[in-house]
């Protein structure tokens, strides 16, 4: 399924909020496992790469969607 990036109004607001949500849950995870992690050795460190890896998932999808919105707003004015 593509992603359409000239949706406006409030469809378009609550997917970049949701993705805003799922950068701050990355980085939340991450963090957690850094400071005071339950696991220990390898576990630990697996799941800071993942709360990473969420993290900078959700960071590319919410500058593509920004720069694409530049984009036609340029071509628009053009």
């Amino acid at each position: 399924m593509k992603c359409n990036y000239k949706e406006s109004g409030k469809k378009g607001e609550m997917h970049l909020f949701l993705n805003y949500l799922g950068m701050l849950t990355g980085f939340l995870l991450a963090l957690a496992n850094i400071l005071n992690s339950g696991f220990e050795g390898f576990m630990r460190w697996l799941m800071v790469v993942c709360g990473l890896l969420i993290f900078m998932c959700h960071l590319k999808i919410v500058l593509d969607k920004k720069h694409n919105r530049a984009v036609n707003k340029n071509e628009n004015n053009t």
